[in-house]
């Protein structure tokens, strides 16, 4: 008997031990993996669903390291609670870094500094304040508290400026339900995105102090760090932080007019600066905003539809009512037409993404959103199919309604930075001369290597000689020259240029 139970012991074990292993289940994906459908092919997490928050991250970080990434380095800035709050441990992750000390040196803001006085009843005075240092030179004299609140943040500012000459920016896409889970990439917390509008707003304030002071190489030194944050931002991956971005970059630009005007700089002085503008890092490309971070937001939506139901309905009545897979499609029809567009090198040939612009619209109307609400109510499959186009219509509206006002902020930005760069030659000129050339072209070798052309319309800039100063502008996105009436005048007009005296 002990002898029989020794062997059976035996057969048992030399099951277990030499039996062939069976193969680890592989996740069953939800939808039909393509180009056409999901467009990426992975991850996929659990439960067979595209995990668009990894994928987009992976996209965005391409072969970015902690050692180079200038996010890494503007976490020293401000710190582990931008805007008062924590930022996720995977964010952290992401970035392969550990998170900052709770306290440190970060940055404190004009809001934090001065919050008593903008509580008080002479709030407006301080606002007041505020907007003239920003925008005029000024001295130490005359704000002693801002002298301070520049004081406080000279560590923070310092480490700002380095790391705006960082040659990569990675900004993590995290999003975390309760239960931990990756929520919708649409839904990620961007907190840090928004600070950078404050550490603009004092690197602006402490660049005019600079300019009162006559520290002109210093003045210039800050324009350029706000100018490269702006660009390194803009490459956070989504709309927000490209407009983060081109807002920088308009402050950075506002400020070095001045500082053409009112400085007083030498020609040495400004052609380097004009070298510096020359060599700035790139921007993010709209169209890749829009084919990755738009698209998946999209398809990210609708799976998270089919995961979770809508409306009331379980998952299974929302997948019997809609096809996902025709969504999916339809959806990534408009946005390679829309990147297609984005793609082509003149303004003039991007013009035809109006009729995009059209067919989205009309798929966003009052008319196509009740229609789909009524279909929804049917079973057949005819009515299936076209309540999904609908669906899809509907959702492309509310994603891709501004695209077109986007697009043109991106030209807008484009030929504010060429402005900037036609302006330095002319100061340097009128710094040499005491005068302003009769014509873009005189600044040709020595003060500019080449005229840029409007990006408006590929044709060279309106240029005026004035009795005191001078007049350039490109037609803006109406196409129309509107005799140099500028986005920045009171009214607003649509031409984009640089007048002298600045106003």
């Amino acid at each position: 008997m002990f002898l029989l139970r020794v062997t059976v012991l035996v057969v048992l074990v030399s099951g277990l031990v030499f039996a062939s292993p069976e193969e680890p289940k592989k996740t069953v994906p939800k939808f039909k993996i393509g180009k056409d459908t999901t467009f990426v092919d992975g991850p996929l997490d659990a439960e067979g669903y595209i995990d668009y928050e990894a994928a987009l991250n992976t996209l965005l970080k391409g072969s970015i390291t902690p050692e180079n990434n200038a996010v890494v380095l503007l976490l020293k800035c401000l710190g582990p609670k931008p805007e008062g709050s924590k930022l996720h441990p995977d964010f952290y992750k992401a970035l392969g870094v550990e998170p900052p000390q709770e306290k440190g040196d970060y940055l404190v803001t004009y809001r934090q500094h001065f919050k008593n006085e903008l509580a008080g009843a002479e709030q407006q005075k301080y606002r007041d304040l505020q907007d003239r240092l920003t925008f005029k030179p000024w001295k130490s004299v005359e704000s002693a508290e801002h002298v301070q609140w520049l004081k406080i943040n000279e560590k923070p500012l310092s480490v700002a400026v380095e790391a705006s000459q960082y040659a990569e920016y990675y900004h993590p896409s995290i999003s975390r339900k309760k239960d931990g889970k990756p929520g919708p990439i649409l839904e990620a917390s961007m907190p840090m995105v928004q600070e950078y509008r404050e550490l603009a707003e004092l690197l602006v304030t402490r660049t005019m102090l600079k300019l009162g002071e006559g520290q002109i190489d210093e003045a210039f030194s800050d324009v350029l760090a706000i100018h490269r944050l702006g660009r390194l931002v803009s490459r956070g991956g989504s709309g927000l932080d490209f407009l983060v971005g081109i807002a920088l970059q308009a402050r950075a630009h506002n400020a070095e007019t001045a500082i053409f005007e009112q400085g007083q700089p030498t020609a040495k002085q400004l052609l380097a600066y004009q070298a510096e503008l020359l060599k700035l890092p790139r921007m993010a490309k709209f169209a890749d905003i829009v084919n990755w971070y738009d698209r998946f937001v999209y398809l990210d939506s609708h799976q998270a539809t089919r995961r979770e139901g809508l409306d009331g309905r379980t998952p299974d009545q929302v997948a019997q009512a809609l096809d996902f897979e025709l969504i999916f499609r339809y959806g990534n029809t408009i946005f390679d037409k829309i990147v297609a567009f984005l793609k082509l090198p003149t303004r003039s040939e991007r013009l035809g993404m109006k009729e995009i612009g059209s067919e989205i619209e009309n798929g966003f109307s009052t008319r196509n959103r009740k229609k789909a609400r009524k279909q929804l109510q049917g079973d057949t499959k005819k009515v299936r199919a076209a309540v999904s186009e609908e669906i899809g219509k509907v959702h492309i509206g509310l994603l891709c309604s501004g695209i077109e006002k986007l697009a043109d902020a991106t030209d807008r930005n484009e030929q504010i930075h060429r402005n900037g760069i036609v302006a330095a030659g002319l100061a340097a000129h009128f710094a040499d001369t005491g005068k302003y050339p009769e014509s873009l072209v005189d600044l040709l070798p020595k003060y500019l290597a080449k005229v840029p052309s409007d990006v408006f319309n590929e044709k060279p800039l309106t240029y005026r000689k004035l009795n005191t100063g001078y007049l350039f502008y490109s037609v803006g996105s109406n196409g129309v020259d509107d005799g140099g009436k500028l986005v920045t005048d009171v009214p607003r007009g649509d031409d984009v240029g640089v007048r002298m005296p600045w106003k």
